[in-house]
């Protein structure tokens, strides 16, 4: 069996106002540091402060409450901006402080988004964090600012805690089993759709969208249920309505990514020629915006699922045009990814590309590209290290294996089914029971496949 390299996802949460981030051209060379003019926000933040510095607390414990959410909450949006995690720390802690003089009592709407400002700091800090703490902690927040936020005049802010607390239970259900906690994100992305209308809030709607159709395609990963990646396909489709490639590129062509990835998935599982081709159509589509100069990452992930749909349409065809598709596609990547500036890409393209080369060698049984796809595995794995990264080089190893192991059983010696056997034990010092049972257990049943060939020829001479 060979194993291919992990499809790329994308959600964002909302913050105060803004939606889905968009690909930026790269920026001009600055002016003098003296001549740059601080940023709107920045602006504003130095205004909150000098009026926080005219009153103190216990004359007008109100007013200060309120100029310390306004500050605590500009300095997790600025920190959210600058990748700055002590910006948004230091948002968290002036945000804690407000809600000590934000009695629900005495306005309760302020609180409400304090809190909410308060868990965006929480989730936005809670990325990198194994444990789900953080993540509680925002979830708790979230849930009390919604049932302080009217639907009738508070109606987008709740709409916009809804839907982050989606996002926030979406990542604790990928920390946990089973599909309790994406339910409950379901639940509240149908809430922030509910407080919402097209026409009114377009984008925002249409993120609500790519909410539900990501956590279905959570679903789908976790229990195979089909139906959930027909809903996925849905909302995603739902959210197109609202993007457009000239208006907004980036959120249109992600969501055209994504909805190929779902249909992609649907395909594969339903055997349909039909499906994989609406994928492949839907990744063009985004490859009108995402560029290899201007977008290079979201490029790259583009043209993995397209070269994936268009291998799996390949395997479903009589015909070898969509693998030697696949093949034109990841040579063209090669190129466009060079291996001294981007050695992990360069290695996953190189794999990419040999996993079509044996797929197409294998089905119209070709040798000279099983031998072109061993070569190709053998270069991903130098450029990619198992201390580097162990899981990647464990998976290529098996590939590796895979593709020796067909080109052994097309020729008269041992040789390449001896160095299968060595590939599949170098994957399974990776893959331990504990850590990968069921990737072990492939690697094992590749290389007990490999062995019984060799027995075979032995036993036969």
């Amino acid at each position: 069996m060979i194993l291919r390299a992990p499809l790329l996802l994308w959600l964002v949460a909302l913050g105060p106002s803004a939606l889905a981030q968009e690909p930026q051209p790269a920026p001009a060379a600055p002016p003098e540091a003296s001549a740059i003019p601080p940023s709107p926000l920045e602006s504003r933040l130095a205004q909150f402060r000098a009026k926080l510095g005219a009153i103190s607390r216990e004359t007008a414990p109100a007013e200060w409450g309120k100029l310390q959410f306004e500050i605590g909450d500009a300095l997790v949006v600025l920190g959210q901006r600058e990748h700055s995690a002590a910006r948004v720390e230091e948002g968290a802690a002036t945000l804690r402080e407000a809600l000590t003089a934000l009695p629900r009592e005495t306005d309760s709407r302020t609180r409400a988004l304090a809190q909410t400002a308060l868990a965006n700091a929480l989730l936005n800090l809670a990325q990198n964090e194994r444990g789900g703490e953080t993540l509680e902690a925002a979830a708790a927040l979230y849930r009390e600012a919604i049932a302080a936020l009217s639907l009738e005049t508070d109606a987008s802010d709740r709409a916009r805690a809804e839907h982050n607390l989606g996002v926030t239970l979406m990542r604790l259900g990928d920390r946990e089993d089973g599909t309790a906690r994406y339910k409950e994100a379901l639940q509240a992305a149908d809430a922030s759709l509910a407080a919402r209308a097209f026409e009114r809030e377009p984008m925002e709607w249409a993120s609500s969208q790519e909410s539900l159709g990501l956590i279905w395609s959570r679903i789908y990963e976790r229990d195979g249920d089909k139906d959930a990646l027909r809903k996925a396909a849905d909302a995603y489709a739902q959210a197109l309505k609202a993007y457009s490639p000239d208006k907004n590129p980036g959120a249109w062509a992600q969501t055209e990514d994504n909805l190929g990835r779902t249909l992609l998935k649907l395909g594969e599982a339903d055997g349909s020629p039909e499906r994989l081709a609406e994928a492949q159509t839907h990744f063009r589509e985004a490859l009108r915006v995402f560029s290899r100069k201007r977008t290079p990452l979201q490029w790259f992930a583009t043209i993995q699922n397209l070269g994936l749909a268009l291998e799996l349409a390949g395997l479903q065809s009589k015909e070898s045009a969509p693998l030697d598709t696949a093949v034109a596609v990841w040579r063209e990547a090669m190129q466009a990814v060079p291996r001294e500036r981007a050695p992990f890409q360069w290695a996953v393209a190189r794999a990419s590309l040999a996993h079509a080369l044996q797929t197409r060698g294998e089905k119209f049984d070709r040798v000279e590209d099983l031998k072109e796809a061993v070569a190709a595995y053998t270069q991903a794995l130098a450029a990619s290290p198992r201390e580097r990264n162990p899981q990647l080089w464990a998976s290529t190893r098996n590939n590796l294996g895979v593709a020796l192991k067909a080109l052994g059983k097309r020729e008269t010696d041992t040789q390449s089914l001896v160095e299968s056997v060595a590939a599949f034990d170098d994957a399974l010092s990776v893959w331990t029971e504990d850590k990968a049972p069921q990737l072990r257990k492939t690697a094992q049943e590749n290389r007990a496949k490999a062995q019984a060939m060799i027995d075979e020829r032995k036993g036969g001479k």
